[in-house]
């Protein structure tokens, strides 16, 4: 699952740049024979310089023009000219037949080193969606008549197909249980590392690993449709979407590259056309000045002087910047969208009322509630665990958790759904016109209790917003950032949620599934979006968000517990470009801030950059050398690319105030 950068540097092909060019610079230093030190730059032109060549012809398929280009302009222009000084030096003016060793050194070098602190600074392993994907094993043991196994490729897999499952291996297929008895670890999905008891009837996620007895199960569909399957996909087109959006730098060079050349050719033409003699030798000595002046040798390190400042900023605020490449290619998003419980709220929820609509008390109705939750790790199942503290104590026989919308379970032979009520609603279980009357009117959320296929009740909850979320709201207005509230709980509750805070745009009843699409709307509707989220399912929204931020709380991990398997934060991760350890509104606008921070210093430092090389193209076009007589010199570059480091890196330092 790793990606490659499409025009990496590598250590090796770095290594091998930096001795060629040494080999050329201590040539040129020691009048070593001119013949060597050509073949030395045609191995550093053809060897150092080949991950520009490659984004070169890129840019060549593709029609869009950027800073790989430059550099290769320069590369052959330098080359071309120590060519000619070796070889043909007549055609050279008698002031430029010396050659440009030392630049072409240089030329290659210096953008290397940047494309490879680049590299390091913005690289994104992939290991959490590799880990996932080494999950869905790759031969699944299909159950044939008469009882007979046979191992099979899991793409030959079937809906409807019987499969088997050992202890210890993990599950191929999403499906269900035919046969047998086993506890399956599920906390990829669940977060939580308890094993859930597995038997006839009961649903099998793929990915899942199988704890203790041998099952057979029921394909529900082939392998590329189980759910594990779509996410990975989901979340690694997004990702990759993101690394293929040119940087800041790129979308300079667009516009750059295609002047330089206009200005070196013009330059050439006119010359040759109306300039004095020797009219060929002008022009051919001008176009390689401008080629070799334009090349922007601190182009490289614009962006890396800024992200390294930037990185060590985030350090310091507690927060782990996971892809660096989006932010300096970010413009400020318009919205953040955000959940309620943790972020608006304090995230502790606590239940203030049971509502019974049949025969069970409410007292009963928490504790089958209580014995179905007690593994879920939601905080609205910790809530009822600790307000039926004092109540005796049920044990379920077995329980499914359905990520985003509740669970199911056996508790003393009852059939039991505690979860979301349109969730409720999907097996059939609504309350009556009465009871819906009466829920219309709560603005607090509510989660069901359905036994046996009834509607019980419902469990009433408060989990108030934090002190400071309508000032913290206003905030992100006054930054030009409007909050959107995307939230699982009931229309009425995320209303009255929203008004309180400020926020005049929110989606209710949001699975955590349909975030992405939430996402994708806002796109459309061309909203620039950040998005926030911390859990497995999230992963998909945070990768196709202009901006995704990943929140790792101490109350998340405290609900955790030691036996939580990591995966499920670790794609949240993966998927985001930002990693908040604090899950307040403050926090996420301390990080949209240092995105932007980081931003502007790229543009700036770009600019530090590109306006030596402006300067030096009309001198290097020969436009002074008639009146004042000064002729371009590669020394000017030199000193140029010097002044344009010097002013990046203290840039860098100033702007992010390291």
């Amino acid at each position: 699952m790793d990606r490659k950068p499409l025009r990496g540097v590598s250590p090796l092909r770095l290594a091998a740049g930096l001795a060629l060019a040494l080999g050329v610079w201590v040539g040129a230093l020691t009048r070593l024979s001119p013949y060597s030190s050509l073949a030395l730059a045609y191995l550093l032109a053809f060897v150092g310089a080949r991950p520009f060549a490659r984004g070169f012809r890129r840019s060549l398929a593709t029609g869009r023009a950027d800073a790989d280009m430059l550099v290769i302009f320069g590369v052959w222009a330098a080359l071309a000219q120590a060519t000619a000084a070796v070889f043909f030096p007549d055609l050279l003016l008698p002031a430029a037949r010396r050659p440009f060793f030392e630049v072409l050194g240089a030329l290659v070098v210096f953008p290397a080193l940047g494309r490879r602190l680049e590299e390091l600074l913005a690289g994104r392993g992939g290991e959490a969606l590799w880990r996932l994907s080494r999950r869905i094993p790759t031969s699944v043991r299909l159950v044939e008549g008469g009882g007979r196994e046979s191992m099979v490729s899991v793409a030959a897999a079937t809906a409807g197909a019987r499969f088997r499952v050992m202890p210890g291996e993990h599950i191929p297929l999403d499906g269900a249980v035919v046969e047998g008895r086993s506890r399956v670890d599920e906390s990829l999905w669940t977060g939580r590392g308890a094993p859930i008891e597995k038997s006839a009837g009961s649903r099998l996620l793929g990915g899942s690993l199988n704890k203790t007895g041998v099952l057979t199960a029921a394909a529900a569909g082939p392998a590329a449709d189980t759910r594990l399957s779509r996410l990975i996909d989901t979340v690694s087109s997004g990702v990759q979407a993101k690394s293929m959006v040119p940087g800041v730098a790129d979308q300079l060079a667009a516009s750059y590259a295609p002047g330089v050349l206009i200005v070196a050719v013009v330059a050439a033409l006119a010359w040759a056309s109306k300039g004095p003699e020797p009219r060929q030798e002008r022009a051919v000595t001008t176009l390689v000045h401008v080629l070799v002046a334009a090349c922007p040798w601190t182009f490289g390190l614009a962006a890396p002087a800024a992200l390294a400042a930037g990185l060590r900023r985030a350090r310091r605020m507690g927060l782990k910047v996971r892809n660096p490449a989006v932010l300096q290619a970010l413009r400020p998003p318009d919205v953040v969208v955000v959940g309620k419980t943790g972020v608006l709220s304090e995230g502790r929820p606590e239940v203030t009322s049971v509502e019974s609509f049949g025969a069970l008390s409410p007292d009963e109705i928490l504790s089958l509630a209580r014995a179905a939750g007690t593994d879920s790790g939601h905080p609205y199942a910790e809530a009822v665990a600790r307000r039926a503290a004092p109540l005796p104590r049920l044990s379920a026989d077995s329980v499914e958790t359905h990520p985003g919308h509740g669970v199911s379970g056996i508790v003393g032979g009852r059939r039991v759904l505690f979860g979301a009520l349109p969730w409720i609603a999907q097996h059939g279980i609504s309350p009556g016109p009465a009871e819906s009357r009466r829920l219309a009117e709560r603005t607090d959320p509510v989660v069901g209790v359905a036994v046996d296929g009834v509607l019980a009740g419902v469990v009433a909850l408060s989990d108030p917003l934090r002190p400071r979320a309508a000032e913290e709201v206003k905030a992100f207005a006054q930054f030009g950032v409007s909050v959107v509230l995307a939230s699982g709980d009931r229309e009425a509750a995320v209303r009255a949620a929203a008004e309180a805070a400020g926020i005049t745009r929110y989606f209710a009843e949001v699975e955590e599934e349909q975030k992405l699409r939430v996402v994708t709307d806002l796109q459309a509707a061309g909203k620039r979006v950040a998005m926030v989220g911390s859990g497995f399912l999230d992963a998909p929204a945070l990768s196709r968000a202009d901006l995704g931020i990943a929140l790792e709380g101490a109350e998340r991990a405290r609900r955790a517990g030691p036996d939580h398997d990591p995966s499920g934060f670790d794609l949240a991760a993966e998927s985001a470009d930002l990693v908040v350890g604090k899950s307040d509104l403050a926090s996420l606008l301390d990080a949209l801030r240092l995105a932007t921070r980081i931003r502007e210093a790229v543009r700036e430092n770009l600019t530090l950059a590109f306006v030596p090389q402006l300067v030096l193209l009309p001198v290097a076009a020969g436009v002074f050398g008639p009146s004042f007589g000064v002729v371009f010199q590669p020394s000017y570059a030199a000193v140029a690319a010097a002044v344009s480091g010097v002013a990046i890196a203290i840039n860098s330092i100033r702007r992010l105030r390291l």
